[in-house]
């Protein structure tokens, strides 16, 4: 089957995908992907701390969002929450799994603690990633190379073929563009969750 191409550029790719699954089209996966597998491990990454075990939480949501019949009720002006959502869950899941004391917590007196936390860093990691999709394109490439995949500056000039100083200059027009849009606090949080991953 030949990749999905859309007739015409839309903001609401969510009807589309929507559409595509509720009729069992896979090219509804295919658009899912390109559209928040990105930004699904960057969120799970922000939990887990583990870019290869977010990968892998990514992955098994849309393996399963496939295999099951859910798929085919998922509506359009929920499915971006419904993904964050379903992502953050799992990442508290194994999460749990991996505390070794979680047989001596009352998870339900932790949840009630960190619930404002949870709550203000679900808003901020939002807000980032979504004035992180109104940078330019290439700054947006070359922001997640560096903060996400963790690329050297070099890699990044090298893998997109242009100057050490270009790739300098694009991430701090960058990072000072996210800096008036989030404020200094917000920045800090970029920086802090999307940290460089040596």
């Amino acid at each position: 089957m030949p990749p999905y191409t859309p007739h015409k550029t839309t903001n609401h790719p969510e009807e589309e995908i929507c559409r595509l699954l509720a009729a069992d089209d896979w090219r509804g996966m295919e658009l899912m992907f390109r559209v928040y597998y990105k930004r699904l491990v960057v969120w799970a990454d922000t939990f887990v701390e583990d870019m290869q075990l977010a990968e892998d939480i990514v992955q098994e949501l849309f393996i399963t969002l496939w295999e099951k019949k859910r798929r085919k009720t998922l509506q359009s002006s929920t499915l971006s929450s419904f993904l964050f959502v379903s992502v953050r869950n799992q990442c508290y899941h194994r999460l749990e799994k991996r505390d070794v004391l979680r047989h001596t917590v009352d998870l339900n007196e932790v949840n009630t603690a960190f619930e404002e936390y949870n709550e203000k860093h679900d808003y901020i990691i939002t807000r980032i990633l979504d004035e992180i999709e109104k940078l330019p394109p290439r700054s947006q490439e070359i922001m997640l190379a560096v903060f996400v995949d963790g690329l050297k500056y070099r890699e990044v000039a090298e893998k997109y073929h242009i100057s050490l100083s270009t790739v300098k200059t694009l991430l701090g027009n960058a990072v000072r563009k996210l800096k008036e849009q989030l404020g200094t606090e917000g920045l800090a949080v970029f920086l802090f969750f999307f940290r460089i991953k040596k």
